[in-house]
């Protein structure tokens, strides 16, 4: 990965919630927690519902080498990148995508958990391509992703249609100074999610079909709220980090269901974050019942350890 917590550094104190946040909190719950570092966490179903897991690793011995991993139901755990450091971020079973390292270069890969075949993207270049999120199947399927260049402080994120008819990518978000910061978060059904740090962080809906985006409201505040890691379901309700402007400051996770008339302004509150504790990425799949499970990446701002976390968040 080439940057890690987007969580900006600054001093200052903050004004109070809003109370048009809805007080509902649920409880988060350990879902890996290994002796090395688990990050980036993408999660789905394969056909027998049992859960089918995308993660990222540390090595043993070297917390800053990581590589990309899946795991099915309660088999063991398998290494996706063939070769240099792996970096997970999206699934769409059977298919995974992720991000593979080797000598300075970063590109994009899928590896198809029926066959345990890996195949490059075809939106691979010369620059850094990171964090991809994948919708649909290996015939015909969308694809979000970053791409930064490595010489100067240019940003993009971008969505790419791939099927035997259609080749094209989309620029969703370019920044282009060194104090800015871009992630692509996630692309679920016709909905794709992205953080903008301007320099103060915003998550962003893209809406596929509608080919439209949209900003999502933040509490006015004397020291500016950051919101990230966004992360969005098949319908659209999208569900992102707030925090105040240090690490571990006032963290809490929040759901939009924008198309909710009676939904807060500036989303529901659905847990509130130990002091000290931060999240980087986070991942919503959606399930049969109409709840949604969100994985996340759990750092502690202390150690810089990172654990991954799910909340179970009932359907609305």
């Amino acid at each position: 990965m080439k940057r890690g917590l987007i969580v900006l550094i600054a001093i200052g104190a903050l004004a109070l919630v809003s109370a048009s946040v809805a007080q509902v909190v649920f409880e988060e719950e350990p879902f890996l927690n290994a002796r090395e570092n688990e990050r980036s966490p993408a999660l789905d179903v394969d056909g027998a519902t049992a859960d089918v897991l995308a993660f990222t690793r540390s090595r043993t011995g070297d917390p800053n080498r990581y590589d990309a991993w899946a795991q099915e139901g309660s088999a063991a755990a398998f290494k996706l990148n063939a070769a240099g450091q792996g970096w997970t971020s999206g699934i769409a079973y059977p298919m995974v995508s992720y991000q593979q390292i080797v000598g300075g270069q970063s590109d994009i890969y899928f590896y198809d958990l029926l066959t345990d075949q890996r195949s490059p993207a075809p939106i691979n270049s010369s620059k850094w391509e990171w964090r991809p999120s994948v919708s649909g199947t290996m015939d015909d399927y969308h694809l979000l992703f970053g791409r930064d260049n490595t010489n100067n402080p240019t940003q993009r994120v971008l969505l790419h249609h791939h099927s035997d008819v259609a080749h094209e990518s989309t620029l969703l978000a370019e920044v282009t100074r060194a104090t800015h910061y871009l992630q692509p978060d996630q692309l679920n059904g016709d909905f794709a999610t992205f953080t903008k740090c301007t320099p103060n962080c915003n998550v962003f809906r893209r809406d596929v079909l509608a080919g439209t985006t949209m900003k999502l409201a933040k509490p006015v505040a004397n020291r500016p709220r950051q919101q990230y890691a966004g992360a969005v379901n098949p319908e659209g309700v999208v569900f992102v980090v707030r925090s105040g402007p240090r690490c571990g400051e006032k963290v809490k996770i929040l759901r939009y269901d924008v198309e909710n008339p009676s939904d807060p302004t500036y989303g529901s509150l659905l847990v509130a974050l130990p002091a000290g504790f931060d999240i980087a990425t986070a991942f919503a799949r959606a399930n049969n019942n109409g709840s949604v499970t969100l994985v996340y990446d759990r750092v502690n701002c202390s150690t810089g350890r990172f654990d991954v976390y799910k909340l179970e968040v009932p359907a609305i």
